[in-house]
């Protein structure tokens, strides 16, 4: 038996286990479900005060831009852009970026401190679920921005740099994207309850 599971757009069969997305509250550590989407024309306006405006000719020109919102009162958390990479059988993540009440560059210059942390760790994990799906292993490859985002991503999702010419380039194996994943999947079972 199938069902559809429209929110995130992955077609489960009972009994496996499916992404339960969520960021955490900065101020409380509240868990807060989150969603992901297909980037809309008014998730890409709402980035004119971000680090990056998603409507410029380049932006707008960035491939399968989802959006990462809030399930209980749809605020946009991040955005993302990705596709795949058929040659080097991989989902490369071409652009991530977190919501400016969350983006740690933007919040450093300003002195203030993010609303929500795990976004860009969200999105990962639901860019590893595409690889899955694409029968990629649940491997990406993206480049961090800055040294700080290098070491972030190498410490704390289990990155590994890809090259020495590019040492901005990493890719997620298969081990690191399954320990990304184990955070945000929950078993369903035949009979429809849920097993964090």
């Amino acid at each position: 038996m199938f069902f559809d599971l429209k929110c995130d757009k992955l077609l489960m069969k009972w009994g496996m286990e499916m992404l339960n997305l969520f960021v955490l509250e900065y101020a409380s550590n509240a868990k807060i479900p989150t969603v992901v989407k297909t980037a809309t024309e008014h998730d890409l306006i709402a980035t004119r005060d971000w680090q990056t405006v998603w409507t410029t000719p380049y932006a707008k020109q960035l491939p399968n831009k989802v959006a990462l919102h809030r399930k209980d009162n749809d605020e946009l958390l991040g955005l993302m852009s990705y596709e795949l990479d058929e040659d080097g059988l991989a989902v490369e993540i071409l652009y991530l970026e977190n919501a400016r009440h969350s983006n740690a560059n933007l919040l450093h210059s300003e002195g203030g401190s993010k609303k929500y942390v795990g976004i860009a760790k969200a999105l990962f994990a639901y860019a590893i679920q595409i690889s899955l799906d694409a029968g990629f292993d649940g491997v990406l490859i993206f480049k961090a921005k800055t040294s700080e985002l290098l070491s972030y991503y190498m410490e704390k999702f289990g990155a590994r740099q890809v090259a020495s010419y590019d040492p901005y380039r990493l890719v997620i194996w298969e081990d690191a994207a399954e320990d990304i994943l184990s955070t945000f999947t929950m078993e369903v079972r035949d009979n429809g309850s849920e097993r964090a």
